[in-house]
């Protein structure tokens, strides 16, 4: 659905995009995942047409990301919610500019928001940090894209708020069935969502499903007692024995991507 092939973009002396080549399927949740001013954001301009590669090229659809738009909604990570208007009002607003009827973008707004458990007739203002990301989100699924963009899409919020949106962006894909874009630079929050990751610091240091990553990088497990709470790390090829012999219940899990985050951005 998506593909980006050796995409380079400078700003002067500074690369922010380094020969990134990535493809994105249809139906999926993929992350870009890496630290403030890695080029995530440079490169999802570039996947919604706002800035053309120097070198490469990006498809969306097998065309020009310019020539895509129609199929793509894009929150970016700077957008804000009007102010002063009612939640119904703000999402109407965006389904009208672009191009549905009065009725219908009315309609389609207020089964948006009920469906999300956002009061249509709130006033955005008033809104919770959590469901004004949320409103600014169903405005861009309003008029029923394929692709959704979200870059940062929790940055600044509070943990309950973030949750929030996980939750929300979780029911957009399992019912909606969208192909979805997310930046971040919150590690939980990749692992939480992704079907799968790109490692991004200008170039893409690392790409898999969050279980082949896990995997790939784990050179023991962590083996915890369920009733005493006490962890051990277990070797890899120790493991089988380990657990032979624990003589209590226990909950086996591979590193978290955190650790492994932290492994590929020191090196």
């Amino acid at each position: 659905m998506i593909e980006a092939k050796n995409v380079w973009k400078s700003y002067g002396k500074l690369i922010a995009n380094e020969d990134v080549s990535f493809r994105i399927d249809e139906g999926e949740l993929v992350t870009f995942l890496g630290p403030n001013g890695g080029g995530k954001t440079t490169l999802m301009r570039q996947i919604y047409g706002e800035l053309k590669p120097d070198k490469g090229e990006i498809r969306i659809l097998g065309v020009k990301p310019s020539k895509a738009l129609k199929y793509m909604g894009v929150v970016p990570q700077e957008a804000r919610p009007l102010d002063s208007v009612t939640a119904e009002e703000h999402v109407t607003i965006l389904g009208r500019l672009k191009g549905l009827p009065k009725n219908e973008a009315k309609k389609r707004a207020i089964e948006l928001l009920e469906k999300f458990k956002i009061n249509p007739k709130a006033v955005v203002d008033d809104l919770s940090g959590g469901n004004k990301r949320k409103t600014l989100i169903a405005s861009v699924l309003i008029t029923d894209p394929k692709i959704i963009i979200l870059d940062e899409p929790t940055v600044g919020l509070d943990p309950e708020s973030r949750r929030e949106v996980w939750e929300y962006i979780k029911e957009v894909k399992k019912e909606e069935k969208k192909t979805i874009i997310l930046t971040t630079h919150y590690l939980e929050e990749a692992e939480e969502l992704s079907d799968r990751v790109y490692f991004l610091n200008k170039k893409i240091l690392m790409e898999g499903k969050v279980n082949e990553i896990k995997e790939k990088f784990s050179e023991y497990y962590e083996v915890t007692n369920v009733e005493s709470g006490e962890k051990y790390y277990v070797k890899i090829h120790e493991i089988k024995d380990f657990i032979a012999k624990a003589n209590f219940k226990f909950e086996v899990k591979l590193p978290s991507l955190e650790e492994i985050y932290t492994k590929v951005f020191e090196k």
